[in-house]
Order: structure tokens, then sequence, then C-alpha cells
């Protein structure tokens, strides 16, 4: 079984003296019989000063997605630091609850993440994003008003916590949360100088299997953005999940850019249907590619 993280990792921790020391909260979720679903995060670059600040959500089509980064001092010492006035995310209970806020022109919400089993470490990974990280699979409930209509939001998603140096400009990876009705897998494969390390677990009220290797594929209809994904996955208990995953509608998806001097990265997270091969089970969850194009290759 994978470890549990200690309540203290709710909160923010010391940072080394690294420009690229993130500590970062992470929520999503789909309600599929309403066909609505999105994330937010929040990323924190003390030594910057930065903060990140993202709150995505897709529904009949649409897209809203609200983007901003704030470059000014701020605290670790409280958790007041995840407001910018727009989007707030409040601890509710250690490794149980968090509750997210949100409130601009044309979109509101207000969403409750409930842990339904245990959180886990993930694990080391490639030494690129992470000193220390946990993922809890959750019940989402909540509401959210879109153009002044409001709807209540039912249904399943993943959160996740992590500290430490974080370098976005690696080969790839793959990010994948799958949430079943008995069980759910989160893993994510980092592809660094030509090196796949796998890190992860499949969780149940039991605890969490560690994930050890992972064989994925995205799937494309003539467009440059996945529709969809393969996925094969095999645990350290022997147990192995096939998994074939669609894009919940052609919007789900936000694409995220960034250049640095080497290159250009590209991020797509997608909100997805999976169906379990073995019986042929629906859940739901996320997709999510990053990939480097490194110039003068």
């Amino acid at each position: 079984m994978m470890s549990t993280p200690s309540p203290r990792d709710e909160e923010n921790h010391e940072p080394s003296e690294r420009k690229d020391w993130r500590e970062s909260y992470y929520f999503n979720f789909v309600d599929l019989e309403n066909m609505v679903s999105g994330f937010t995060t929040i990323g924190l670059y003390p030594n910057l000063p930065k903060r990140e600040f993202v709150f995505a959500v897709f529904h009949e089509g649409e897209r809203h997605i609200y983007f901003k980064e704030h470059e000014s001092p701020f605290s670790l010492e409280t958790l007041q630091c995840l407001d910018d006035g727009c989007l707030r995310f409040q601890l509710v209970e250690a490794l149980k609850s968090w509750r997210v806020f949100f409130s601009s022109p044309g979109l509101e919400a207000e969403i409750l993440w409930t842990g339904r089993f245990p959180a886990f470490n993930f694990g080391r990974g490639s030494g690129t994003s992470w000193e220390g990280h946990f993922e809890q699979s959750c019940k989402v409930s909540g509401r959210i008003r879109i153009g002044g209509v409001e709807r209540s939001i039912s249904g399943f998603g993943q959160r996740d916590k992590s500290w430490g140096p974080r370098q976005w400009h690696i080969d790839r990876w793959y990010a994948f949360h799958a949430q079943f009705r008995d069980f759910s897998i989160g893993l994510r494969m980092d592809i660094v100088k030509g090196v796949s390390t796998v890190s992860g677990g499949v969780s149940t009220a039991g605890g969490s299997i560690p994930v050890s290797n992972v064989e994925a594929r995205a799937e494309y209809s003539g467009a440059a953005i996945p529709v969809g994904a393969f996925t094969r996955i095999l645990c350290q208990d022997g147990k192995e999940y096939v998994v074939h995953s669609k894009l919940l509608s052609a919007s789900s998806f936000a694409r995220f850019t960034r250049r640095f001097p080497g290159g250009l990265t590209e991020l797509v997270e997608a909100m997805a249907v999976h169906r379990l091969g073995e019986n042929g089970e629906t859940g739901t969850g996320l997709l999510e590619w990053l990939s480097t194009s490194f110039s003068g290759q």
C-alpha cells in the first residue's frame, strides 16, 4: 500500500531558494449527467514572487477559462494567499474536504470536494515536478451559475497537492485520472531526456496500490488536439487495467503554451469519459498531455 500524507501537508511548506520552487493546489470534476466539467489550480512561486490562478468550466460546447498571474509579494504563512478576489480555495477539513469559490461576470461557482478514498503519496516521480505530491479521489457537489442560469453539480473528481521545484520544459508527460464506482486511478508518466518514469496508484476505500508500468497512446481525428486515449496500466499487485477514453465533448479541454529561451512547451488538459476494457464500466476524469519543442530540433 502507498503511504498517506500528513494533515500538515495541506498547508504551505518552507520553500528552498530556487526560483522555480512552487506550491500548488489542483482540483477537477465531471458531472456526466449534466455534461459539465472543469478544473481549477493555484500555483504559488514565493521566490519570484508570483501567483497563478486558473478556473476552467466546459459546458454545452463552450469553454469558460479564467487565467491570472499576480506578480507581487505574498505570504505562505496562511492560506489567505489562495484568494485573488475572483478565485478562492478554502480548507474545510484536512485530508477530507475543500471548498472552491469563483465569481466573475457571467460565471459563479461554489463547489465542494469531499474525499471518497484516502489521500495517498504519489511517489518521487521523475524529480522534475515535486519534492512532495499527494492525490485524492473525491465526491464533488455544489452549484454553478453560467449566464444567469444556475445548475447543481454532482459527480466525481480528483484533487492533488504538490510542492518543490517545478521544471515545466521537459520532453513530455502524460497524466491520467479515472473515477470508477469502486476505485479510481491517478497516475503520471514523465519522459525526461528519453527516460520514462511512472508514478501514481489505484485507490479504493482500503488504500492505494502503486502503478508500476503505463502504456499510453493519444488518439486524434484530424486535429492537433487529441480526442481520446488508450491507456494500459499495470500495478504492483499484478492487476492490469485497460482504459479507452474520449473527450467529454469537442470543447472540454484547455490548451496552454509557454515560450522559454530553449523552445516552446504546450499543455493540453481535457476532461473525459473512460471505458474500462475488462467489463465496459464507464467512468470519468482527466487526460493531460505536456510536450516541449526544443529550438534547433
